[in-house]
């Protein structure tokens, strides 16, 4: 408990405990904005199992995610300077281990804890019928903790053995959508079981009754639940808790540095010193990124979330009968509100990660102005955005053919892509602003998420123009290939959101003192 103390103390006012509990708060609000309007009263109907029903969908896209930026911040302050070495100095292996273990196991405690109190906070005030089932309440938080738990386990040993935390980050983001992709995928139990991020929906125990006719839903049921999930987990938990502890045992005190390759590296670093160095404009942010996994997230996202969009459009292709338009639905939906975000807050966190570090910024002042540096920033950060765009609809045009879409691809595309672009661009500089003023690697990409969710929000209450991450899903006409965009209010919103929190960014490094890191 002692070192537990310490591990507390150790992110006092870091803001932890900002994601987690704008996550608790979205997932409410989500789920108590189904129970009002037209369909409230029939959801209140069946409100206990109907929200045992939703939840599991909710933490499978949203906690992994959060989890990842939770076991990042725990675990990136040692990897500053020679924290590794100097705390082993002061304690064991075993109760450095076991602390940042306890604090792991805490926190998702408490976010189980609230989701649970969550639920019985809406029946009240929803007047759900009946009584909660508690051994149902029970079994959920049970499972919950022990899912985010292991995903928990997961992110911190990632977390230990990469000191770059963009590579753990990334893995989370691709675990949110490993999870929501697994959620559309309930004809292969064996892949829910096997993959981590796959037990929220391996574990789920209340199903659902539709009548096709009427398209509307009758009911809710408990479902009986295989003995697979709950040995997968607890093999998981297994591997987890004793391979973390061995790879940490064996870590040295300077942590993981992948010797062999830094030492194949290292002739081509010699002979490259002696040569003249000439530090271009632009392509010196580019140099900040190279070999890093921020690109292959970029890739990998926009795949996936193709994937899951082409296996649901085949699945409900008797209902999304519009062809190309009714798979550019499915395929953009949940990347522009769930990943997209951020995924563009690890690349502005990585921009600004050099500067926050060693004596760098007391450096780049001194040849670079503030508006250039950010300036920099930002257009590579676009430029990044834009591949990804030309990456998506690449992507989104091979999934229509796999599809046997055979009509000619929309003219459309492009709009929706450009649009898209320019939105992008004022997450971005959102973004990076956040990155500059938040020290912390882990924690804008954190309200990124949240960011992203909010402009589903937005946008379901008609004030999307007021939003930046709103701006990206109405670029993109996710919701509504065929809405029509104010194209005057959405450049003036997009110019005027670019603007603001560039000049911010500026006027932050211009009038703040030059703060360090060792």
């Amino acid at each position: 408990m002692n070192y537990l103390s310490i591990e507390l103390r150790k992110t006092k006012r870091r803001g932890i405990w900002l994601v987690p509990t704008a996550l608790i708060l979205f997932i409410m609000m989500w789920l108590g904005h189904s129970y009002t309007g037209h369909n409230g009263k029939l959801f209140a109907q069946f409100g206990w199992k109907d929200i045992l029903y939703n939840t599991p969908l909710l933490n499978a896209i949203l906690v992994p995610t959060a989890i990842a930026v939770l076991a990042s911040r725990v675990i990136d302050m040692e990897h500053k300077g020679n924290m590794w070495k100097q705390l082993e100095t002061m304690q064991s292996r075993r109760a450095l281990f076991f602390a940042k273990v306890q604090y792991g196991f805490c926190a998702v405690f408490l976010f189980s804890l609230a989701e649970v109190l969550g639920f019985l906070v809406l029946g009240t005030l929803f007047q759900f019928a009946g009584t909660p089932d508690w051994w149902a309440l029970g079994l959920f938080f049970v499972q919950t903790l022990v899912i985010s738990f292991n995903l928990y386990l997961l992110q911190m040993i990632i977390s230990i053995v990469f000191s770059n935390q963009a590579v753990a980050l990334c893995i989370g983001l691709c675990g949110s959508m490993a999870g929501l992709f697994l959620m559309f995928l309930p004809q292969y139990p064996v892949l829910r079981c096997i993959i981590p991020w796959g037990h929220y929906g391996a574990t789920m125990f209340v199903g659902m009754d539709w009548n096709e006719e009427t398209k509307k839903v009758v009911g809710f049921y408990y479902m009986r639940q295989g003995n697979g999930a709950v040995f997968f987990i607890a093999v998981w938990f297994l591997v987890l808790i004793v391979g973390g502890w061995l790879l940490f045992q064996n870590m040295d005190t300077d942590g993981y540095h992948f010797q062999g390759i830094l030492g194949r590296r290292s002739k081509n670093a010699a002979l490259l010193s002696q040569k003249p160095v000439h530090i271009p404009a632009l392509p010196t942010e580019l140099m900040k990124v190279k070999r890093t996994p921020i690109w292959l997230a970029f890739l990998v996202l926009p795949l996936i979330s193709a994937v899951i969009g082409t296996a649901n459009f085949l699945n409900n292709i008797e209902i999304l009968t519009s062809g190309w338009y009714s798979l550019w639905t499915q395929v953009s939906l949940f990347l522009c509100y769930v990943f997209m975000p951020p995924l563009l807050g690890v690349y502005a966190s990585y921009l600004w990660r050099l500067e926050h570090s060693g004596t760098n910024w007391n450096m780049i002042l001194t040849h670079s102005s503030a508006y250039r540096i950010v300036w920099n920033k930002l257009a590579v950060c676009a430029v990044v955005s834009l591949f990804s765009m030309l990456w998506l609809g690449g992507v989104f045009i091979v999934c229509g053919r796999c599809a046997g879409i055979t009509a000619p691809v929309p003219v459309e595309l492009w709009d929706w892509l450009f649009f898209g672009f320019i939105g992008s661009v004022s997450v971005c500089a959102v973004q990076l602003f956040l990155s500059l003023i938040i020290r912390s690697f882990a924690v804008p990409i954190g309200l990124g998420l949240v960011g992203g969710v909010a402009g589903l929000v937005v946008t379901a209450k008609g004030f999307e123009y007021a939003l930046p991450y709103g701006l990206l899903s109405i670029g993109l006409r996710a919701n509504n290939p065929n809405r029509a965009l104010n194209y005057e209010l959405f450049l003036t919103s997009s110019v005027i959101f670019i603007l603001l929190f560039y000049l911010l960014s500026v006027a932050f490094i211009k009038h703040n003192d030059v703060k360090t890191q060792g």
